[in-house]
């Protein structure tokens, strides 16, 4: 939790200087933080708005540089930039954990690394970002965001959906073999468990992940064989081409 003093440091973070502090200081505020007075504001409603605001200007963004994408595809895209896990990296690229105002029961159980509560703080904060500074504004913040956390976005979408990708690699390339995710580690108390996941295709593995879910472990893996399987099998029909 940060104190006021703290706030141009997490400004620098994001770069972006907030015209009212206010609504900063709102995004980073967690509904546990006023457990004993339920009538004061916190971030939800900034959240919800800020999830409108972040599918619209992707949607955009996808629809201006991948004019050769169908609604499905664009879709699948979008839906693997805004989900959970990808806004809670997002979050912690930017450090918004460490200025989450939280209850003190909150913070000792350390809920400012929880994603709920980072997805919920980095949509809260597109949201007060949208209302201090316009959406064209908006829309450059987190653009460079993800750009300096993934890269360009139409070049390294399959690092948002490997659990599909692979998918679709294999129905091509392996029509009978099947997918399978198998838990094969899990530690860590009840509020911050860590898990490892492996991936196996008819029985054999091709890769494993690590992550504070089930999911995000799962979605590691895949991420795994897609290096393995499909970024390789691309490599080599590239230099089969240049032969």
């Amino acid at each position: 939790m940060y104190t006021e003093k703290e706030l141009p440091e997490f400004q620098q973070n994001i770069s972006y200087k907030f015209n009212d502090k206010s609504l900063l200081v709102l995004a980073l505020t967690h509904p546990s933080f006023h457990e004993h007075d339920k009538t004061k504001p916190n971030n939800q409603r900034l959240e919800f708005l800020g999830d409108s605001v972040l599918s619209l200007l992707l949607t955009d963004e996808l629809y201006t540089n991948l004019p050769n994408a169908n609604e499905g595809e664009l879709t699948q895209y979008r839906a693997s930039l805004i989900r959970g896990e990808s806004l809670a990296e997002l979050a912690r690229h930017l450090g918004i954990q460490n200025y989450i105002r939280l209850s003190p029961s909150e913070q000792n159980n350390k809920g400012n690394q929880r994603q709920s509560t980072l997805e919920d703080a980095m949509e809260a904060l597109i949201g007060a970002i949208y209302l201090d500074g316009g959406i064209v504004k908006t829309k450059e913040l987190v653009l460079d965001w993800m750009l300096n956390l993934w890269g360009d976005l139409t070049k390294n979408l399959s690092n948002h959906n490997p659990k599909g990708k692979i998918q679709e690699w294999v129905q091509e390339n392996m029509p009978s073999a099947r997918i399978k995710y198998r838990i094969i580690g899990e530690s860590g108390p009840d509020h911050a468990r860590h898990f490892e996941s492996e991936i196996l295709i008819s029985n054999k593995s091709y890769g494993t992940g690590a992550g504070n879910s089930k999911k995000e472990a799962e979605s590691k893996a895949a991420q795994a064989a897609v290096a393995l399987l499909c970024d390789k099998d691309r490599e080599g029909k590239l230099n089969q081409a240049s032969e």
